[in-house]
């Protein structure tokens, strides 16, 4: 997953730099001649500003937004962004900075995506809103659930549901113009997976609950609990120590057996256990706190049940055997014959 994490944090970036420069280069004006140079504050209304007046631009006494002035309050030259003390940080500089800092990022995304969705028309392609959905679940592999996963998406790499779907879009019609002549057949399907057993392995997955507490006496006191028969997962919301498991009743979730996040101490005493049973105390080396354990299940899975395996096995078959898309993205540019003027500045 973390290499997918990176490739959706860059889409994210170059998305939400898109985003900034979409709203304000749009509503941006041409620079006076009198502008700043780019960077450059003018002083708070009030300070001296290059004439020795009152902070106005030409060094006159300011008078933005008054009735009698020239500059309206929507004027780019006088909207204020930020201020530093007595500097200013006016509108017109900011766009000025935003297109000569991102301009050319914001164009070449503007052109790849204009191209895609130009092409997609031409060959007929049609991504639904459920082709969407389901390649966000596709994403959504690994979390714990989907809430989960547009949390970490929105702290972790800025992206919102929204931002998320419009870069599936994108990618979806892009691999669908890049497989557009591909022909993948069941047959090259099944060959892959004779191929490759090791793929395609039977996935066991356990499920545990779990009571972590500071000390060996605590641990058998939670023992004596249970053997008196107070319910597990009351017990583990009560008084266990585990943050990430104790509001629900101490439960693990579903994960693999082999799972590296399983303390060694508790994978070793779950191998000797039945569905039911409770483990004895058991000292965790890493922190020095105790756990009690219980298993809740264990299941046997065959990826291949899965419809879905072999449709993305279609797919990344496909894709093998396409161009990458970063040529396809180029070769569209000039199919289209794309430019950006902003070199030509």
């Amino acid at each position: 997953m973390s290499r997918e994490k990176w490739l959706w944090g860059l889409c994210g970036t170059l998305t939400a730099i898109a985003a900034v420069l979409a709203f304000m280069l749009v509503q941006a004006t041409k620079p006076a001649a009198d502008a700043p140079p780019a960077g450059e504050v003018r002083p708070v209304d009030g300070d001296a500003g290059p004439g020795g007046g009152a902070g106005a631009p030409d060094g006159g006494a300011s008078d933005a937004g008054s009735p009698g002035g020239q500059n309206g309050p929507d004027d780019p030259k006088t909207r204020k962004i930020a201020q530093a003390g007595s500097a200013v940080l006016y509108e017109e500089a900011f766009v000025r900075g935003l297109r000569e800092t991102f301009g050319a990022e914001y164009a070449q995304q503007w052109m790849k995506q204009t191209v895609v969705r130009l092409e997609a028309q031409a060959l007929g392609l049609n991504v639904s809103r459920a082709d969407i959905d389901e390649e966000l679940e596709r994403m959504q592999v690994g979390y714990e659930s989907e809430a989960e996963f547009y949390r970490v998406m929105r702290e972790q790499l800025g992206l919102t549901e929204q931002e998320l779907r419009e870069d599936a879009l994108y990618r979806l019609m892009l691999e669908g113009i890049a497989t557009a002549q591909v022909q993948v057949t069941e047959a090259d399907v099944e060959a892959y997976i004779e191929a490759h057993p090791e793929e395609f392995a039977p996935l066991r997955d356990l499920r545990y609950a779990q009571i972590v507490v500071g000390s060996e006496e605590s641990a058998a006191a939670v023992l004596r609990q249970l053997g008196e028969g107070v319910d597990f997962e009351l017990l583990a919301k009560d008084v266990s120590l585990d943050t990430a498991t104790a509001a629900a009743g101490g439960d693990s979730g579903w994960i693999p057996e082999d799972d590296p996040f399983i303390p060694p101490e508790i994978a070793q005493a779950l191998e000797g256990m039945r569905v039911g049973d409770v483990s004895p105390a058991i000292r965790l080396e890493e922190d020095g706190r105790w756990a009690v354990v219980t298993l809740l299940g264990r299941r046997t899975i065959d990826p291949l049940d899965d419809s879905s395996v072999r449709k993305d096995l279609r797919r990344e078959l496909a894709l093998a055997e396409a161009p990458s898309l970063f040529d396809v993205e180029t070769m569209l540019l000039r199919k289209y014959n794309a430019v950006d003027f902003l070199e030509s500045d």
